[in-house]
């Protein structure tokens, strides 16, 4: 009986120190999904910003820019 008990609890034990190992890992990839999420993020706000910039610069008339 004690035989039993001994292979349940190393399997177990096994299984438990797979499933860490498997968090760590998701955990990594979870915080590098996020890092180039907010890059992305940051990358379209750039986009937007210099669109805005543009769309300003060519409704600016020719002689405001000769002053």
């Amino acid at each position: 009986m004690e035989e039993i008990f001994s292979d349940t609890e190393k399997q177990l034990v096994k299984q438990q120190e797979e499933l860490a190992e498997f968090i760590k890992t998701g955990e990594a990839e979870l915080m590098r999904n996020k890092e180039l999420y907010l890059k992305v993020t940051g990358a379209l706000e750039g986009v937007a910003i210099v669109r805005g910039r543009v769309a300003a610069l060519e409704e600016t008339p020719v002689e405001d820019f000769d002053r």
